[in-house]
C-alpha cells in the first residue's frame, strides 16, 4: 500500500482490479448519506442501476464502488469516521453470496493476526468478501465503524 495515496484512490484501484471503473461510481447518481455503510451503498447502487434500466453490476463491482463512495465521503468529512483502531477490538463482516452479512468479534489483537484469522473464517463460510472494522463510534452492527481492510478472494487483503 502506498501511504501517499488516499484510501479512495486505493479503493479505486481495487474497483479496477475487479473489472469496474470510475463510471461505476460517478455515473451511478447514488448520493451517499452520513448514515450509509458499504453494504447500504452497494444496495443503493444496485437499485439505482435497476431504476435506470441497466443490468446490475456484479456484486464484487458494486461492493468495490460502494467502498470508493464511502471513503470519498469520509475524506471530505474527517469527523464522520471514528479514526484509527486500537488493537484487540476488531470486528469481522463476512459478505455471503446470498446478500446477507454476518458480523463477529475477532479474538486476535494484532491486525496481521486478525487478517489471518478472518481469512480462515471467510473461506470456511465459502464467502468471497470480508471486511475488518474497528467499531469505535459505529457500534457492532454490520458495516459500521472504521473500515480497516477488506478481503476479496480474488485479490487478497487491501485497504
Amino acid at each position: 500500500m502506498n501511504s501517499i495515496q488516499s484510501s479512495s484512490e486505493q479503493f479505486g484501484q481495487h474497483l479496477k482490479s475487479v473489472g469496474g471503473s470510475e463510471a461505476d461510481v460517478s455515473g451511478s447518481n447514488y448520493l451517499v448519506t452520513p448514515e450509509d455503510t458499504v453494504e447500504s451503498a452497494a444496495s443503493g447502487l444496485r437499485i439505482k442501476q435497476q431504476q435506470q434500466g441497466n443490468v446490475p453490476s456484479k456484486q464484487s463491482t458494486l461492493h468495490a464502488a460502494a467502498e470508493v463512495l464511502i471513503s470519498r465521503r469520509d475524506e471530505q468529512d474527517p469527523g464522520n469516521h471514528p479514526g484509527t483502531s486500537q488493537p484487540g477490538e476488531y470486528q469481522l463482516d463476512i459478505h455471503l453470496e446470498t446478500g446477507r452479512t454476518t458480523r463477529e468479534p475477532i479474538p486476535e489483537t494484532d491486525l496481521e493476526a486478525a487478517q489471518i484469522w478472518a481469512q480462515e473464517r471467510i473461506e470456511a463460510d465459502g464467502a468471497n468478501f470480508g471486511a475488518i472494522y474497528f467499531p469505535a463510534g459505529g457500534g457492532t452492527e454490520s458495516g459500521t465503524g472504521a473500515l480497516e481492510c477488506s478481503y476479496d478472494r480474488a485479490v487478497g487483503w487491501y485497504r
